[in-house]
């Protein structure tokens, strides 16, 4: 078979296939990448839409904050003026009960008074008598004369001037309870004209002070409530826009991670590219190199087989001189390669196969010899064969130069090595039936330079 090298158009269309392959394969990546983008803009769209809504939902609120802080700071006024009222009406009110109680009590009062100053008359009563019964002119002297000692006469001394001071403060209790007593009585003359009245007018301003005050009370409850409604109206705007927080935070990541995929998609489109580029060049050097080699092997081939068949002229040449030299058979001086047996049971040419039933070629004669005849080496030469050769059996070839071969078939043993030389006449085998054979023989061949051709010429009067 011939053998034929590469060709540029074929290096050119393997690379256009691997750059169509990689554009190919760079367009699913594409597609995909388009994929992503889409993502992300129906992403940012409902990111979009989310922050209208946001914006909308921070406008209310920002108004019923507002509104709620104008709320606020009335409500902390109206607390202040509660708290101020509160005080200064709680304050009259605790003054006109005490007055009330007062006027109420006073005669009680001055009962009190009359009886605390009556006692303090009869204790300055007694004092004043027991001082008059013991007084004398000579009451310092007295002192002295019953003192023991200078010490217990100080001491008695101090004693009596003790004594007097608190007998003149007592009288002076006196006369201040007197003077109380007598501004009391008075109030009382005063009070005792409208008692009726005036508590009549104490309870009417009392009931009014109260009843302010529950009015107040009653107002802050009102701005209480609706502060708490205002701040649970806050609190589930606040919770819609926790909600949509959320869903702000994940729309966004959810865009990261399509962005993220759609850079890395076109990082691996590109590296794809980059790899199918690479590949087409690897294969184009590849396959131009491959092609160089292969039109040098041609080229190479195509002097072996100048020179093999300037040799074959040669040779053939060399075998025409050889065999004009040898033109006659009987030249080799062949010996006959059997002992004793000269009978022929097949000739050389074209006959039915006996086993195969086919038509065919028979490259030599068969000679009829019982098994285990010795089979002789019809001229000398060298041993190129000597074992099993298939249909032939055990086979012994003997190359004897100049382009001819003898071939002895179907043996039962071989007594010969390749490479051995051997003479003329030596025994190289013994007959059998090896192989393709139907009984003992030797299938005995001539060729000349490997073509086989009738074997009679060269043992023709050697039997």
């Amino acid at each position: 078979m011939r053998f034929k090298p590469f060709k540029g158009n074929n290096v050119v269309r393997l690379a256009a296939f691997i750059i169509a392959f990689a554009v190919f394969f760079g367009g699913i990546v594409v597609v995909h990448s388009e994929d992503y983008k889409g993502d992300i803009s129906d992403t940012k769209e409902q990111i979009d839409e989310a922050n209208k809504k946001l914006s909308g939902i921070q406008q209310l609120i920002k108004e019923r904050q507002d509104s709620l802080d104008r709320m606020a700071s009335d409500i902390l006024a109206l607390e202040a003026e509660k708290i101020s009222q509160m005080t200064d009406k709680e304050a009259a009110i605790s003054e006109l009960k005490e007055l009330k109680k007062s006027i109420e009590n006073f005669d009680d009062e001055i009962a009190a008074m009359e009886a605390k100053h009556d006692e303090l008359e009869a204790l300055f009563l007694d004092r004043s008598r027991a001082m008059y019964q013991s007084s004398t002119d000579f009451e310092l002297l007295s002192v002295l004369f019953q003192s023991t000692s200078l010490f217990d006469f100080l001491r008695r001394l101090d004693i009596h001037r003790t004594m007097i001071k608190e007998d003149r403060e007592l009288m002076e209790s006196v006369r201040e309870s007197e003077r109380q007593l007598e501004k009391k009585k008075e109030q009382q003359k005063i009070i005792a004209e409208n008692k009726e009245q005036v508590l009549a007018d104490l309870e009417q301003a009392i009931a009014e002070l109260e009843s302010n005050t529950d009015f107040v009370a009653e107002n802050y409850l009102n701005l209480s409530a609706m502060i708490q409604d205002l701040e649970e109206e806050q609190n589930d705007y606040s919770s819609e826009i926790n909600a949509l927080t959320k869903k702000l935070n994940d729309l966004e990541k959810k865009q990261r991670e399509a962005e993220e995929a759609a850079r890395k998609a076109e990082e691996e489109r590109k590296r794809k590219e980059e790899e199918a580029r690479k590949a087409a060049d690897a294969e184009k050097k590849r396959l131009e190199e491959e092609a160089k080699r292969a039109a040098e092997e041609a080229e190479r081939l195509k002097r072996e087989a100048e020179a093999a068949a300037r040799a074959k002229e040669e040779a053939e040449r060399e075998a025409g001189e050889a065999i004009q030299s040898h033109n006659n058979p009987a030249d080799w001086n062949f010996c006959w390669p059997l002992a004793n047996y000269v009978c022929f049971t097949g000739r050389f040419g074209y006959r039915v196969h006996p086993i195969t039933g086919a038509w065919q070629l028979h490259a030599g004669v068969d000679i009829a010899a019982a098994g285990g005849t010795k089979i002789y080496a019809a001229q000398s030469g060298t041993v190129s064969m000597s074992r099993n050769n298939g249909a032939y059996g055990l086979t012994v070839i003997i190359d004897h130069g100049q382009g001819l071969q003898t071939v002895y078939g179907h043996c039962s043993k071989l007594l010969v090595s390749e490479g051995q030389h051997v003479e003329r006449g030596q025994t190289i085998a013994l007959v059998g039936m090896t192989g393709g054979a139907t009984g003992n023989h030797l299938h005995f061949e001539v060729r000349e330079w490997t073509v086989p051709v009738d074997p009679m010429p060269y043992i023709e009067g050697k039997y």
